[in-house]
């Protein structure tokens, strides 16, 4: 890919004289699409967090959307899941067109224009590619996520152009199978760890004991249920990163 930093910045909403939809919003530019999917009430005064969801190779989008038809609620956050325009994500699928990176940047900027997000809590979750994607979009565009919720990240990209920029404000959650057969647990879970952790960043890691290259049923609750804990922890902002681990 020619680049992977953001050409994007956070607007307020628009005022407008009729109302953004709510609920199941399909988003489009060209042949590349998306699911937003948004609190069935959007309150005036408040600001939500938007999570992103990249599938893996082979595109689960639509059960990604399936899995995530209740979070907006209960969350109280809006979920936006795209659909790579190839098999798997332009930054795996190489080539000089970089389609979905391109619509991410047209999605973000619409969806700000529409609703009410909070640009300090944008959050990435991915799984396999997908997870690869957000770790990479996360580190070569320094403090802009919140967090990147991750279940099998095989590898991570950082644009040349981020080098250096010290911004560590991003947390991450990575989650392994032990038995995974695609990315050996010692080979690719550790130095993922230790690499994050050395470059540092506060990292979250997870466990799967016996867990094979298929998400655990409980990644994704466990995931969320990590970052809204730790942001509505205000305090935890000011301290210094620390490494922890949980064993499922």
């Amino acid at each position: 890919m020619e680049r992977m930093v953001l050409r994007l910045n956070h607007r307020n909403m628009e005022v407008r004289d009729e109302a953004s939809p709510v609920g199941f919003v399909e988003v489009q530019s060209g042949p590349c699409r998306a699911i937003l999917l948004t609190p069935e009430v959007i309150e005036p005064d408040r600001s939500y967090p938007l999570i992103t969801v990249f599938h893996g190779a082979g595109r689960q989008d639509e059960m990604l959307v399936k899995a995530c038809r209740g979070e907006p609620d209960r969350r109280q956050a809006f979920f936006l899941i795209p659909r790579s325009d190839a098999p798997t994500w332009d930054l795996i699928a190489g080539g000089d067109a970089q389609p979905d990176f391109d619509f991410l940047e047209y999605a973000w900027d619409l969806i700000y224009r529409r609703y009410p997000i909070d640009p300090a809590r944008q959050v990435l979750v991915g799984y396999s590619d997908g997870a690869s994607y957000a770790l990479s979009l996360a580190l070569s565009n320094p403090g802009f996520f919140d967090a990147a919720l991750c279940w099998a990240a095989g590898f991570a990209m950082m644009d040349r152009n981020a080098v250096g920029v010290d911004n560590k404000r991003t947390r991450f959650y990575l989650e392994y199978g032990t038995a995974d057969e695609l990315f050996p647990f010692d080979q690719i879970a550790v130095p993922m760890r230790e690499n994050l952790e050395r470059a540092g960043y506060e990292v979250e890691f997870s466990v799967d004991e016996g867990g094979r290259h298929w998400p655990s049923g409980s990644f994704q609750r466990e995931a969320l249920d990590w970052y809204f804990q730790e942001a509505s922890d205000e305090p935890r902002r000011n301290q210094v990163s620390s490494s922890r681990q949980s064993t499922k």
